[in-house]
């Protein structure tokens, strides 16, 4: 379910991503279908090939806006340092008068800082389905409003049961088939507490079936900040 929302205390406008579960079961999930067998062959063939990478920021990448905060655009690498990258979007451009097939896609990727606590970056590449190659010049985008990984979302809401005492209580009241969650994904505009610019964050809903539960549970609703690895409260 994809819709807009107002957030009064952390931000004027969150984009809200809704689902209840672990998230879609593989990459291609995320292959739209409007592309051939072919293409679609040669899409997964450019994301295989662009899981990892040795470079936090890719060489002669186009720098593209500024981190939140004034903060340093390019971070030391150190080598040992593994470069963790998340799969959150594939969009393919608009087709255009007189050529109505589309023939290029967006990827975007979402990496976080290899120092904890700091806003992440996002990575845009954009691949010709016809030759499978990539175009144009990589992007390396600061404060980008990019969507939640399923990885983040699994992340989430481990801290979510490790660290929120409300939602270990409701996994102690009923048997965990009958625990659900729903998320909301924040965008944060300026500082709130343990949120600021750049962060990566979520309000997560938990509650139980009440098939299941035989009863209307309370929600345990928190709001889990995956940048500082921090759960809180969320405001009511």
């Amino acid at each position: 379910m994809l819709a807009r929302t107002t957030c009064r205390v952390l931000c004027p406008a969150v984009l809200v991503l809704s689902i209840a579960g672990a998230g879609r079961s593989g990459d291609d999930d995320l292959i739209p279908k409007l592309f051939t067998t072919q293409q679609r062959e040669r899409i997964e063939t450019f994301l295989k090939e662009h899981q990892k990478d040795m470079h936090y920021i890719p060489p002669n990448a186009k720098l593209v806006g500024a981190p939140p905060g004034g903060g340093e655009a390019v971070p030391e690498e150190k080598p040992t340092q593994p470069v963790k990258q998340y799969l959150t979007q594939l969009t393919p451009h608009r087709p255009v008068p007189g050529q109505e097939q589309v023939t290029k896609l967006d990827v975007y990727y979402y990496r976080p800082n290899p120092e904890r606590g700091k806003p992440g970056i996002t990575v845009k590449r954009t691949l010709d389905v016809t030759t499978g190659k990539e175009v144009g010049q990589t992007e390396v985008i600061f404060n980008g409003k990019t969507p939640l990984a399923r990885e983040e979302l699994a992340e989430a809401v481990d801290l979510a049961k490790e660290k929120s005492e409300p939602v270990q209580a409701l996994y102690k009241q009923f048997d965990k088939s009958a625990v659900h969650w729903e998320y909301l994904q924040l965008t944060i505009n300026r500082k709130h507490e343990s949120l600021e610019p750049g962060d990566r964050a979520l309000m997560l809903t938990f509650t139980a079936d009440p098939a299941k539960a035989k009863e209307e549970p309370a929600l345990a609703r928190v709001i889990v900040n995956l940048t500082k690895g921090v759960v809180g409260p969320a405001a009511r």
